[in-house]
């Protein structure tokens, strides 16, 4: 399980790990990215390339690329107009391995108020050493956005 502040992650990824990633890059493919949203990935710890529709500007930010399992990770997440007006909507959190999702918040969507959202997570070991990737999905009345952040736990 993937643990956070006061919540629980339904976590798939011993399940994944245990299978011997069967299920990665197979003939599967994902159909739920809508033409409204955008994905962002980060290129370093210290900046992302922000997601942006024609609508929105978004944003998602880690602690950085290698949490430590078993020890708090922060991220936030900002969401703007095109015109820097802080955006309210929601924000649902998840896990990716090779494009599947193995894990969600429980809650998977958090409110996003006056074009933010921070928290903090704690990693398990069975995540050790995979690259997952860490994914916020916004939505907003003005428009969606996809945020990716990549992770590989470290012991």
């Amino acid at each position: 399980m993937i643990h956070a502040r006061n919540k629980i992650f339904v976590s798939l990824v011993a399940l994944m790990i245990g299978g011997g990633l069967a299920a990665c890059g197979g003939s599967s493919k994902s159909s739920s990215t809508t033409t409204s949203t955008t994905t962002s990935k980060a290129s370093s710890a210290s900046a992302v390339k922000p997601a942006a529709t024609s609508h929105i500007h978004a944003t998602l930010h880690g602690e950085n690329h290698a949490p430590i399992a078993g020890k708090l990770w922060a991220y936030s997440v900002h969401v703007t107009e095109a015109s820097g007006h802080p955006l309210s909507g929601t924000v649902r959190i998840q896990f990716t391995l090779g494009g599947l999702v193995v894990g969600t918040d429980n809650p998977p969507v958090h409110p996003v108020k006056n074009g933010s959202w921070h928290d903090t997570l704690t990693f398990p070991k069975a995540a050790v050493g995979h690259p997952l990737t860490f994914q916020a999905i916004v939505h907003t009345t003005a428009g969606s956005a996809t945020l990716n952040w990549p992770v590989t736990v470290k012991p």
